[in-house]
């Protein structure tokens, strides 16, 4: 196990996670927008459909558009906010990777036979972890991907995941004892 192996499955897992993260971030986006859509096309309908005292059709007319003034500008900063943590999370993501290559290329340039085994030995005691990190943070961004096609209203086929049986154990039967007064 080299040090280019673990530091591409370093790599590997800061992609998937920021991946994962930026998709939570969309998902998040998304329903948030379908929140405020949902929002406005009920406060329209509302409006629109009942005849209230008071209320002409003007007023009608300018609270709508009021709604649709407020919508709009919750929607924008939702927007520039989401946009504003993916950008976050991009240049964490880059700092991060280029931090793992300096350190890859710095191990890769140990030349003395001593650092060679010490770099060989930690990194077939790190293989195991590095895999298995691998495979968590696959799992976490087919997750969030299932997460934000939910959100969206994609239909997705349902898994059905059976119960294990349950082994019913004996009880021991409980002494009991009357106590005398």
């Amino acid at each position: 196990m080299s040090t280019q192996t673990i530091s591409s499955a370093a790599l590997h897992v800061v992609g998937q996670y920021n991946e994962a993260g930026k998709t939570l971030v969309s998902a998040y986006r998304t329903g948030a927008r379908r929140l405020l859509d949902g929002a406005a096309s009920r406060t329209s309908a509302f409006l629109g459909a009942r005849q209230l005292p008071l209320v002409t059709d003007d007023v009608k007319a300018r609270l709508i558009g009021a709604q649709e003034k407020v919508n709009g500008f919750l929607a924008n900063r939702l927007d520039i906010d989401t946009s504003r943590v993916v950008a976050v999370m991009d240049r964490v993501a880059v700092t991060t990777t280029s931090g793992i290559e300096s350190v890859a290329n710095v191990a890769a340039r140990v030349e003395s036979p001593l650092g060679t085994s010490v770099l060989q030995a930690l990194g077939t005691l790190n293989q195991p972890i590095a895999t298995i990190s691998v495979q968590i943070a696959d799992r976490i961004a087919d997750g969030a991907k299932k997460i934000e096609g939910r959100v969206a209203g994609e239909e997705t086929p349902v898994q059905v995941v059976k119960a294990k049986a349950r082994s019913t154990a004996a009880r021991r039967p409980v002494r009991r004892t009357t106590r005398k007064a």
